[in-house]
Formats: structure tokens, sequence, C-alpha cells
């Protein structure tokens, strides 16, 4: 009798190119599980729904996932806008909620205890690597003034503001602080406002349409700003290059995971990960929820149970190798580490921060758009 495990993920819809990339993760996860015998003897089938990237429609899944569909497990969807309200749900029932891709503070501030954040460290710390990068800069080339224009989403907001407290507390001046809908197109009266006020640096709280959108807004008002960082859409190899061509130059972001990364089951992943889907590069949330997977293989051979309280506590004891290290856990499914960040050169981005993780030195000021 197989092992049921299931999401619910945003393969359309707002979420939809993240979404899609971490059912990629899944999948050739369960692949290899089945491959070299399964989980504890047992063959694992997966399921997926689509939620569209709405939080109604991913609860409703997870509803129908445990008290219909019976599912033995699960694991969570892209976004702390989704896994927020979903968690609630696997938390009801009981289940262990291990997520790839949901590190907000309203995440962990609830005092859940099923939640497991697969990722080296908080969402919100997601920027602080490159705010210590810029706050040590020489004095005479860092810069003093910036900006935040950020989608009103927990992700985004906890990452953006915990750079604006930190760049603040350095000396920094914020000129502008602008939130705007999820569902937000067009940015043109938005890169209007940071034109006029022409921030040295500018801080992205984005997904990856909105990365799109708000830089071809500064590109046609002619915004050049010294430094840019925008949080989810740069971390996106392929997609992100395709969309922007050459303006993808100098621009910032953190990220989790790379493809050249020596960690432990690292260069099996990636070579695996090539041959099942081709040769396009990897998306850091393919990794993520690849990493989903191994947390949960190995707290179910270490339990040699798939009893969602055991695992729980299995989860908050033990350190996971994946992927993207070490892994392991506070009380509240906080993982222990830090983001790396990453800049765009050419036709693809490098590790520049921190020192132990770098392929090249940061470029400062970054070239035009």
């Amino acid at each position: 009798e197989p092992i049921k495990i299931a999401a619910s993920l945003p393969l359309t819809g707002d979420f939809s190119e993240p979404g899609t990339a971490a059912k990629l993760g899944y999948e050739l996860w369960v692949e290899q599980v089945n491959n070299a015998g399964g989980l504890l003897g047992r063959p694992v089938e997966l399921t997926l729904y689509d939620n569209a990237s709405d939080p109604d429609t991913a609860v409703a899944d997870y509803e129908r996932l445990i008290t219909q569909d019976k599912v033995d497990l699960v694991v969570g969807p892209f976004s702390s806008r989704l896994v927020i309200p979903t968690s609630e749900v696997a938390a009801k029932y009981g289940y262990a909620f291990p997520e790839p891709a949901g590190g907000a503070p309203g995440v962990f501030d609830r005092g859940l205890t099923n939640i497991f954040f697969a990722q080296p460290a908080p969402g919100a710390d997601q920027a602080i690597p490159f705010a210590d990068y810029i706050l040590g800069l020489p004095e005479d080339v860092r810069p003093k003034t910036f900006a935040v224009v950020s989608m009103d989403d927990p992700f985004n907001l906890g990452v953006v503001e915990a750079a604006e407290t930190l760049l603040t507390a350095g000396g920094m001046t914020s000129v502008l602080k602008e939130i705007y809908p999820p569902d937000t197109k067009d940015f043109s009266s938005i890169a209007a406002k940071v034109a006029d006020l022409d921030p040295d640096l500018i801080l992205g709280g984005t997904i990856f349409e909105d990365t799109v959108g708000q830089i071809q807004a500064y590109v046609q008002a002619g915004y050049q700003p010294r430094g840019a960082f925008f949080t989810t859409g740069p971390s996106l190899p392929k997609e992100f290059r395709e969309a922007l061509g050459p303006a993808t130059e100098g621009v910032f972001s953190a990220i989790s995971w790379f493809e050249a990364s020596a960690t432990e089951t690292n260069p099996e992943f990636v070579a695996a990960f090539h041959e099942k889907f081709g040769e396009d590069p990897i998306a850091e949330d393919s990794a993520n929820a690849y990493t989903v997977g191994q947390i949960l293989q190995q707290a179910v051979e270490n339990t040699q149970s798939i009893d969602n309280a055991q695992l729980i506590d299995e989860m908050h004891a033990a350190t996971f190798k994946t992927v993207v290290g070490p892994l392991s856990f506070d009380e509240v499914g906080r993982p222990k580490g830090s983001f790396m960040i990453l800049q765009w050169r050419g036709d693809s981005y490098l590790i520049v921060y921190p020192e132990f993780a770098m392929q090249a030195d940061p470029v400062w000021p970054k070239p035009e758009w």
C-alpha cells in the first residue's frame, strides 16, 4: 500500500513561476525515493492540487487532502501568504508541515509547532546579509538614501522591513516606503515617484511578475539607482533573464541555494534534475521543495514511522542533511542559518556575499539598467 503525500501549489496565478518550480522539486524527490525502494519499503504516491495562488483555495485543498483523500503526510505550498493559513489546517489535524517557501515573521509568531521552513534562515532575515554588505562599504561610496517598494505580502514586507531597520540604524535615510496590492500590474506611477526622489538604493519586496514590472517601469521613468535589491524574482535564473534581458545586470537578491554549491547531496540533485527536466538553470524553489522531501524522508527513516506526532518531534530534534546544507529548527520551525547574496552578471548570477560562498566580488555601483 503506498504512502500518500500531498500538497497544494500555486501552479497558476500570481505565484505560478515559483509554484511550478516547487512542483518539479517535489516530483524529482518522489521519483528518486521510489526508484530506491520507497519509504519504509512502500511506494510513495504524490498528489498535487493547483490553488491558483489563492489562500482560500489552498485552505480548502488541504482540508480535502486530509479529511477526504486521507493522505498520510502533507508538505507545504509556496509563499507565506499561502503557508500561514494552510499550516493552521495541518496543525488542526496534527500533521507535520515541512514547507519550502514560507518564512515571514507571521509564519512563526503563532506558536505552531508543526511548521518547518526548509531554507537556511527565516524569510525575514533574507536581506540582512545585503544590508550588512551595504553598511560595510567605504563611506565615500556607501549609498546615503534608499526607497522601499513592496507588495503587500507578509514575506516580502518582512524581508524589506528588516533591511530598512538595519539601514536606517546604520545612518541611511529612507525617502519612500510604497506598499502596493498583490494584483498590481502597472508600476508607472510608483516609478515616477521613485524617479523624482532619486534614491541611491531601491529595495523591492517582490515575487516575480512585480520584479519585472518594477524594473521595466524604472527603465521607462529614467531612474538609475546605484544599487537594486529585489526578493524572489532574480533567483529564477531562466525566467528573470528572459523577461528583462540586459536590465538584469547588477541586480542583487538573496538566495538559499545555488547550483554550484558543494553541499552534501547537491551535485547528485543537480545532475538528476538536469537529466529529468533538461539543461535549463535550476530555480532555487525547486531545490527548496526537494529539501522538504529530504527532511521528510530522513524523519520517516529515523523514526521508522509515518506517525505525524513522531515526525514533528523528530524534526525538532534532528539535524538534516540537505542540498541547502545542514538544517535544524527551533521550537516554532525557524531554521538556524543565513542566506547568501547573488548579483546578476551577464546572462546569469554569481554569489557575491558572504565570503565563505563567494564566486566573485560584488560590483558597486551597479551598471545602468
